[in-house]
């Protein structure tokens, strides 16, 4: 199954479903109309566990430098993290009112800047998710196995088997 987000496609080889979760149109087959919620790009379901998948492509080939500039911004100053939590918190949630949670959950985020740039800003997004590496005697089930951000390389590293590659797209002119 190959799910893609703008010009990257990853291609999750043993999934059993996978869906774009972040459809805005309503004619759009997961599209979920309820536009105050944050959500995550894909929500990807293996034998043992549920993937939430978010990708930023601020390196894209074709980004602006405004948009690069911001988005820096945003990771230094805390509201980028902010922002990734609030994605999984509410796609969480969303997912939960489906009754569609019966396994583990994890999320990975795909974010395309150097690997310096990102081991602090899974930290950052795990402090803001309630329940990462929280626990209550109460719980029956934890609600979220793992948080961990990656680039492309190691992305591609630690899942051989989930290869994330940049398309070609070719923009083609009216004639």
């Amino acid at each position: 199954m190959k799910l893609r987000e703008r010009d990257l496609e990853i291609e999750f080889t043993d999934a059993i479903d996978g869906l774009v979760f972040d459809q805005m149109k309503p004619k759009q087959p997961n599209f979920h109309g309820v536009s105050e919620m944050h959500r995550v790009d894909f929500v990807v379901e293996f034998d043992e566990a549920i993937i939430f998948v978010e990708i930023k492509d601020p390196c894209n080939p074709n980004a602006q430098a405004r948009g690069l500039k911001k988005f820096k911004k945003e990771l230094n100053d805390g509201t980028l993290s902010s922002t990734f939590a609030s994605k999984f918190i509410d796609s969480f949630f969303y997912r939960w009112a489906e009754d569609k949670l019966s396994k583990s959950v994890h999320y990975l985020c795909l974010v395309t800047l150097d690997a310096e740039l990102l081991p602090n800003f899974s930290d950052e997004i795990a402090k803001k998710i309630p329940s990462v590496n929280k626990t209550s005697n109460r719980w029956q089930r934890h609600p979220v196995g793992t948080c961990q951000v990656f680039n492309i390389e190691t992305w591609n590293e630690n899942f051989p088997k989930w290869p994330v590659s940049r398309l070609v797209l070719i923009a083609v002119k009216d004639a």
